[in-house]
């Protein structure tokens, strides 16, 4: 599973709708069993690294309390029991009830905000995916640790995929279902922990589209823009493949360009790539599913011993067309492709142009699906 990295600004509070969430707003409710008579109401802004506080008070001898807020557009708070739990909500409405028991603090309840309602399934639903998640690619990475047999690795990564599959999926169908632009940038915040930088991408443009007035998301959306386009990997999409003329496993000369007319994966790896090794059958999973389809794969190493290259190409039965300049890290496919990490591929359509990058397990499925019509 791949972290993305995408921007440096916290996935917090916002700044916008028009309609909904600007100006006054309240927050009652109790609290029952309080580690700490004091409570605040934090407020998550845009691109902070900590929440600002908004207002504060003191707990009733009953557990009651009321705060007040002043928005600009509708964002995402904290009610924060001081050196306790928080509540995250969304200030969708002028009046909002939040009950909570500190012994049971996950079992809160809500009144007179229909976003936070939504937020509260989404978490829910949302946790019970991603554990089930980060439990499948444990048990993937303990297999190939005891250095399990093939047949359970790619049962293992099926599920891995499987499961990343359906976390992705359900992050995007909140997105699409979402009718508060706190609670869509929220849910894009999830997304960049399990998607490719491009799907994340596709999602903040949607929904700065679905709400044009909130600032917030149209921050967001441009910091991942520029962030895609300041990258060198992203700099190559819709541009020419930059040639590739290397040696194969037998000493003859091989060019990327031989396979024009073709959509060709360009495939970096090598034989000492722990995770080049774990994505492989990844890899031969869709050349056998599509190599009839007008596709095929390249595999260049960045070996530079050529008994080890051969033996991992034998021994992950990659059956397509490989080369090599056996350079390793000096090799000239790091500086024309912008390599700083492998496993790395480009996706590159008949006519010679990059149309996708960096494409692991079910994205690359789901790609090759969507070219391969």
């Amino acid at each position: 599973m791949k972290k993305i990295a995408l921007i440096c600004i916290a996935i917090t509070a916002i700044t916008s709708c028009s309609q909904k969430g600007n100006g006054s707003f309240s927050v009652d409710g109790t609290i029952l069993h309080p580690s700490s008579k004091k409570i605040l109401l934090e407020e998550l802004v845009f691109g902070a690294a900590q929440p600002t506080v908004i207002d504060s008070a003191t707990l009733q001898s009953n557990g009651s309390f009321k705060l007040n807020g002043i928005a600009k557009e509708e964002g995402l708070y904290l009610l924060a029991i001081e050196n306790g739990p928080t509540v995250l909500f969304i200030n969708d409405s002028k009046k909002i009830t939040v009950n909570l028991d500190e012994e049971h603090y996950k079992d809160y309840t809500t009144n007179g905000s229909a976003a936070t309602q939504q937020l509260q399934q989404f978490l829910e639903n949302y946790s019970t995916r991603y554990d089930a998640l980060i439990k499948a690619f444990t048990n993937a990475d303990s297999l190939q640790k005891i250095k399990a047999s093939d047949s359970v690795l790619t049962v293992a990564t099926l599920q891995k995929n499987n499961e990343l599959k359906k976390i992705n999926e359900f992050v995007s169908n909140a997105i699409t279902k979402s009718k508060s632009p706190a609670l869509s940038y929220f849910i894009i915040g999830k997304a960049i922990r399990t998607m490719q930088p491009d799907e994340v991408q596709k999602l903040a443009t949607t929904s700065a589209e679905a709400f044009k007035d909130h600032q917030g998301l149209a921050q967001l959306k441009k910091g991942i823009d520029d962030q895609i386009a300041s990258d060198p990997k992203y700099a190559l999409l819709n541009k020419p493949a930059p040639e590739l003329n290397f040696t194969d496993t037998t000493g003859k000369y091989f060019a990327l360009s031989n396979l024009k007319g073709k959509y060709v994966l360009v495939d970096f790896w090598a034989s000492w790539c722990k995770p080049c090794r774990e994505e492989n059958p990844n890899v031969v999973a869709a050349y056998k599913k599509y190599n009839t389809k007008n596709f095929t794969v390249l595999g260049v190493s960045l070996d530079n011993d050529k008994a080890a290259w051969i033996n991992a190409i034998n021994q992950d039965s990659l059956t397509w067309n490989h080369i090599s300049d056996l350079k390793q890290w000096e090799s000239n496919a790091v500086k024309l492709y912008h390599i700083n990490a492998i496993p790395f591929n480009v996706l590159v359509n008949p006519e010679g142009k990059i149309i996708a990058t960096d494409l692991r397990g079910t994205e690359l499925q789901n790609k090759l699906k969507e070219v391969l019509k």
